[in-house]
């Protein structure tokens, strides 16, 4: 009975690991798509705002892009850093098992992953 109990507290944990890596790779993906817009804008890919409209040539507007194109990546980055930290505690070995997989059986293989960690503790 305490040794279910036991697997079943392991299994409730790696779970929650599982969870906390899904996470972190949606704010990773998140945080890609939101700076590619910011470049897309400051380089001025989307020519379509610049005749139309007198806000896309004040100079204050320019300057709050120019600022956000660098200030977003850098102070977001810092925070996504922070998220990484916390969810892999520096546990991975390589940049290869922080690298996303999206197929069905990633979630067994991580499950089963901090299952064997905790069965060595």
């Amino acid at each position: 009975m305490e040794d279910s109990l036991k697997q079943s507290e392991k299994y409730k944990k790696a779970q929650r690991q599982v969870r906390q890596i899904k996470k972190f790779y949606g704010h990773l993906r998140v945080y890609i798509i939101i700076n590619a817009l910011l470049i897309m804008v400051k380089l001025n890919l989307f020519n379509w705002f610049k005749g139309e409209y007198d806000w896309m040539q004040d100079p204050n507007f320019s300057g709050w892009v120019s600022w956000n194109v660098i200030g977003t990546p850098v102070l977001w980055g810092i925070g996504l850093l922070g998220h990484a930290i916390y969810v892999f505690r520096f546990k991975s070995k390589s940049w290869e098992e922080l690298k996303p997989t999206f197929i069905k059986n990633w979630e067994k293989r991580q499950l089963e992953k901090f299952l064997k960690e905790d069965n060595k503790d």
